[in-house]
């Protein structure tokens, strides 16, 4: 495993890779009196988070990720590879990846000592290398769920010319079940205190509704890409906090 994710994503000489994982491990050692977690930690892991999203974000455009997944053993089966990605299917499979690799990177890197300065990878490269391990399984997710979504609905116009009244027993995708919506509510209530930011907290309320993250950014002034990165870090601090009953994001829609 050190070794794939030691596996030169970047282009650093010798010796700015050897000032750069003293630093690091300079950094892990004084974040490691601190238990991995706290405000340094935070802003240390909010850092690393935006950059592998961006950095994941870019090679989901040109496909680059499905050849770095390929590299480190874990391909996606051929046939799953879209040709057309749309822009919120990227944004979601890429935030979930990114949010899965958090976690390898803390507990296997961080807290069970994998990651050290003479491995090969600086804190950063190591980052990227565990989103791109959890990349598979995620995207293998999605793609079974958007296709069956799909596949469901083709089966039910199939054999009509009336696409919109063949549609009609498709359930309202915003028809939230109302124990869900008291639950989230209540969820949120206690969340507040972790969630500052006024616009991520009624962003959250309109995807319980069944309202996509575009949508939803659109109401409350962002931009997509902006709501993706304030869920991202609202979920790392949730996840510090202990309380990670809610999925943010996850939507309350049947």
């Amino acid at each position: 495993m050190e070794e794939s994710l030691a596996g030169g994503f970047g282009g650093e000489d010798a010796s700015a890779r050897a000032q750069r994982r003293t630093a690091d491990a300079a950094l892990v050692t004084f974040l490691g009196r601190q238990g991995f977690k706290g405000p340094h930690y935070d802003t240390f892991i909010n850092g690393l988070m935006d950059y592998g999203w961006r950095t994941l974000s870019g090679w989901s455009v040109n496909g680059l990720i499905f050849q770095r997944t390929a590299r480190m053993g874990r391909p996606v089966p051929a046939e799953m590879v879209p040709a057309v990605w749309q822009y919120d299917d990227r944004t979601q499979v890429v935030t979930d990846t990114v949010l899965k690799g958090t976690t390898l990177f803390r507990e296997h890197g961080l807290v069970r000592g994998k990651w050290n300065p003479n491995g090969g990878a600086s804190l950063t490269t190591y980052f990227v290398g565990a989103s791109i391990l959890a990349f598979r399984p995620v995207f293998i997710r999605w793609y079974k769920a958007h296709h069956l979504g799909q596949a469901e609905l083709d089966h039910r116009t199939a054999d009509t010319d009336d696409v919109l009244n063949a549609q009609r027993d498709i359930p309202d995708q915003r028809a939230t079940d109302p124990a869900h919506a008291a639950a989230t509510y209540d969820d949120i209530t206690r969340l507040r205190p972790l969630l500052p930011d006024e616009q991520v907290r009624e962003a959250l309320s309109w995807v319980t509704l069944g309202y996509t993250h575009t949508e939803a950014a659109t109401m409350v002034g962002l931009t997509p890409k902006a709501l993706e990165r304030r869920l991202a870090r609202a979920r790392t601090k949730i996840s510090a906090s202990g309380l990670q009953r809610v999925p943010l994001g996850g939507g309350g829609a049947r």
